[in-house]
């Protein structure tokens, strides 16, 4: 019986099908999902009925979804956040995961300074009053020499440092897990996460969603920080206290903030966050580039690949699963 994987990926999806074509050369049947994202569990069920595998994007992977699947083996995560998916769950289903680590870090961290320099130069308002044909001069802040705060020094926060050299930023960063060898190479200089809020002229996020790091920027940390200072969010929505977010925005505890991440993703039409005042947001944007996508999509194949003919892939999350 061949293998079947189902694509619900969006970004899998648009280049299809020169994207799935190492899977289908291999004798992978190839099935595409709606275009709409599933929100439910029921909807995840529902729409891989008798697949082997899928390439997710940010659907729910509860327990219920992996114990309505049964044939499921494989589960290639187009992206590097993994926090929809119950890995414990998917461990005792004995369901790999994989995701494509490193694979958009260049295409995020250049995302994340072009939103740095539209806030700070109110890039958005500049074109309002160009295209109003009643000009005026829009003054904004300059990001050289400025001190920035990176939180989370992973691969994309190390990629955002790199860049903030040719700005001539003092950079300071804070994570728990980083190495000193890092830091050191990249001029930047660890700190408690205080220190980092209190000295920073523009703070960028760039941790990984965990119970630990959940609202990690509440409303003491935006309190305490400058109120001149940026915010910009191109990792998870759920890293901030958003609530307390556009309190801070409306009553100018900080100047401004750019957001590629919101909580929940998209928002509803209602939602406050939408009318905050000197707010860009971006629709979780930042790893959307065609050099990007096409690196991910070869990962995931592979990935999948390795998953379904019982072989150890590169980049798996759950390596109990394969003890």
């Amino acid at each position: 019986m061949s293998h079947r994987v189902m694509i619900l990926a969006a970004p899998f999806m648009r280049h299809e099908p020169k994207a799935g074509a190492p899977l289908r050369e291999a004798g992978v049947e190839v099935l595409r999902g709606p275009l709409e994202p599933l929100r439910t569990a029921s909807e995840v069920i529902d729409a891989l009925q008798g697949c082997d595998g899928v390439i997710a994007s940010m659907e729910p992977y509860t327990a219920e979804v992996f114990d309505a699947l049964p044939r499921l083996k494989s589960l290639a995560r187009w992206g590097v956040g993994y926090d929809s998916i119950d890995i414990e769950a998917a461990s005792a289903a004995r369901v790999i995961v994989t995701n494509t680590p490193g694979r958009v870090t260049e295409s995020v961290a250049d995302q994340t300074f072009c939103l740095m320099l539209a806030l700070a130069r109110r890039l958005p308002e500049q074109m309002s009053v160009a295209r109003s044909c009643d000009w005026c001069q829009v003054e904004g802040i300059e990001i050289w020499n400025k001190t920035l705060g990176i939180i989370g020094l992973g691969s994309i926060g190390q990629a955002v440092a790199r860049r903030a050299g040719g700005f001539s930023m003092r950079v300071l960063a804070h994570d728990p897990y980083a190495e000193p060898f890092h830091a050191g190479r990249l001029n930047a200089s660890l700190v408690s996460l205080e220190e980092l809020i209190a000295e920073s002229d523009v703070i960028t996020l760039h941790a990984v969603l965990t119970e630990e790091t959940q609202e990690m920027i509440g409303e003491e940390q935006l309190r305490a920080m400058k109120p001149s200072a940026l915010l910009i969010n191109c990792g998870r929505g759920g890293l901030v206290d958003q609530s307390a977010l556009v309190r801070a925005l409306e009553e100018e505890w900080i100047a401004g903030a750019a957001l590629d991440a919101l909580a929940p993703e998209p928002p509803a039409g209602d939602d406050p966050v939408l009318s905050a005042p000197n707010t860009i947001m971006t629709p979780h944007n930042s790893s959307m580039t065609a050099e990007s996508a096409a690196r991910v999509n070869a990962t995931v194949c592979e990935n999948m690949l390795c998953s379904l003919k019982g072989q150890k892939p590169r980049f798996v999350v759950n390596t109990a699963v394969l003890d």
